[in-house]
């Protein structure tokens, strides 16, 4: 399989980018069940504006999600 060439020249290994993503989607289930963008950074040791240029909150016009009821708050 070959590996895609990053911004920098080098080549990322598939697993990484793998692992990347499951990171992305985690994180979008969390600010789906509310948890704040802030608190998320700070559990990820980020600077929340690296965090905000990671995942656009504000462009995603997400809503919270009650996982338990299944019902949107």
């Amino acid at each position: 399989m070959a590996k895609k060439k990053t911004a920098k020249g080098t080549r990322q290994d598939p697993v990484q980018k793998e692992l990347e993503a499951i990171k992305k989607l985690l994180i979008f289930f969390l600010l789906k069940t509310g948890v704040k963008a802030g608190e998320l950074a700070s559990v990820l040791e980020m600077d929340p504006s690296d965090f905000s240029r990671m995942i656009p909150v504000r462009k995603m016009k997400i809503e919270a999600y009650d996982i338990f009821s299944q019902k949107a708050e």
